[in-house]
Formats: C-alpha cells, structure tokens, sequence
C-alpha cells in the first residue's frame, strides 16, 4: 500500500518554498506523483454607481484579475521549475476561486494533503488556504509540516489514538507511512477508570496494524489533574522522539466557524514536528 498522488498548494511567494521541496521529497519517497495547485480571488468587491454604467467595478475587476493571472503564473513557474526533481511526474491546476474551495476540489485526484503554515505576507482566505481548513474540507488525509521543513524522516510516528470515527480514519490514512517507519507507538490519554478498556481498545488497534505488516506498541497514559491531555500528548511524543504525529480532527461548528478541540488545537498550533490529521 502507498500514496499515488500527493497535492500541495503553492503560493507566489515567498520565493523559497519549504513546502514545495517537502512535497517533492515526499513524492519521491513514495514514488507518487504531484499535483501543484494554485488558486487566488479577488479581494475587492464594488457596485458600480447609477451614472458608470457599471464601468468602475469592471475596471477593479479587471485590474485584480491581472493581478491574480500575475501571481499564478510565479506559482505555476516555481512549480514546474521545481517538480521536474519528480521522478513520477506532476501536474498544475489553477483557478480564480478561494484557494480552500480549490484545493478540496482538486483533492479528489489525490491520496494525501501536503501544506503548512503560509508565511505569505498579507496572508488570508482569499490566497491561502489555512491547513486547520484544508484538514476539515478536503475528505484527504492531510500531513501539515512546520514552516520550515523541507523534508521528513518518517521513521519514528506517534498515533494519538480516541475511539472515534476521526481516529479510525487517520489510522488507516496513514497506513503507508506506518508500513515504512522504524518505530510506531499508539497512546491513548484516558481517566484511570478506562485504563483497562483503553488497554483492549489499543491491543485491537495494534493487532489491526500487524495484519497490516506493522508492528506497533501501545501506550495508555492515565488523566492528570493539572495537566490538560494535549500537554500529556506532548510529552509522550517527546519521550518517544516522533517525526510525526496521527491523529483525528475534532471540531465543530459555530455560526460557521470551526472550533477545535483541545489536542487537534494543540496539534495545529506546535512547530516542533510533523502531523497528519484526518476528519
């Protein structure tokens, strides 16, 4: 089992891109092919008055979309120039749509998600596509790096595991990178009273990986009192020197705006390694 086509969203700038190297490096470890997708939409929106004709607001058109068609032809240039490193090819999408709606869109042609923080200057909805919203909208397994990541040792992974539909998912999303680490721990954080049913529910969980080729211990890690569970998490990856961390994301939404539980919070706001999250 192995990802076929990996996507990464590419932004004009900066000029150096740490994300587009990653992607490529991971392309190539799973001799996957990529897809670059740039998307950007205008910002400004006008009315034009009863005495124009409507001649003001198609000149903002006109001028923004040029500004757009500009931007997306740096993005497209960098990814060509750089994806030819890809020994299984690439490809180049691009539109004139908010680059979430873009990005989830052209996910259906893809195993697996690449992104990371933006570090594009006036950053916003309508250049980038945040990685919190790319993990909730795209139906893929996404793997957000640290900013200035530009490759990963995947040999040492932590699963974060919760006995949920997310959990379950990311588990078998992140089956290929499993199959290749050198190390897999499964953690689950729970109360002291669950602590023998979180020790069956992880002994399935890895009997379920080892029919998979992977071999995975398991670690359950009891509640404490002032130390919230994302910190707990934290530390165990610490302990266990993760590359990576898997994990389901939890939100949900109010009055249109996701609110995230604790660890997926936690997960997206840490610089220090790799996570792949799936909803």
């Amino acid at each position: 089992m192995s990802y076929a086509t990996l996507l990464v969203p590419v932004e004009a700038d900066p000029e150096i891109d740490g994300r587009l190297s990653l992607a490529i490096d991971l392309a190539n470890q799973f001799d996957a092919k990529l897809i670059g997708v740039g998307a950007e939409l205008w910002r400004t929106w006008a009315v034009g008055g009863e005495f124009d004709g409507g001649y003001a607001a198609a000149a903002i058109y006109t001028a923004e979309t040029a500004v757009i068609d500009a931007d997306l032809q740096r993005a497209k240039a960098k990814f060509q120039a750089a994806s030819a490193a890809v020994r299984a090819g690439s490809d180049w999408r691009a539109a004139i749509q908010f680059p979430l709606l873009e990005v989830a869109a052209e996910a259906r042609a893809a195993d697996l998600v690449v992104t990371s923080p933006s570090r594009r200057h006036g950053r916003s909805d309508y250049n980038v596509a945040a990685p919190a919203a790319l993990a909730l909208q795209t139906g893929r397994p996404v793997l957000v790096a640290p900013a200035d990541a530009t490759s990963l040792d995947l040999g040492r992974v932590l699963v974060a595991w919760k006995d949920t539909r997310e959990a379950r998912r990311a588990l078998t999303d992140a089956l290929p990178i499993l199959q290749r680490a050198k190390a897999v721990l499964v953690a689950e954080i729970c109360g002291h009273a669950e602590a023998t049913a979180a020790e069956a529910r992880l002994a399935d969980v890895a009997q379920f990986l080892l029919r998979h080729g992977v071999h995975a211990t398991t670690q359950v890690g009891h509640e404490e009192r002032d130390v919230s569970s994302a910190q707990q998490l934290m530390e165990v990856a610490d302990q266990h020197a993760a590359d990576l961390i898997v994990a389901g994301a939890y939100g949900h939404s109010r009055l249109g705006e996701w609110i995230f539980g604790g660890i997926t919070r936690a997960l997206l706001t840490q610089t220090q390694r790799a996570v792949l999250l799936s909803h």
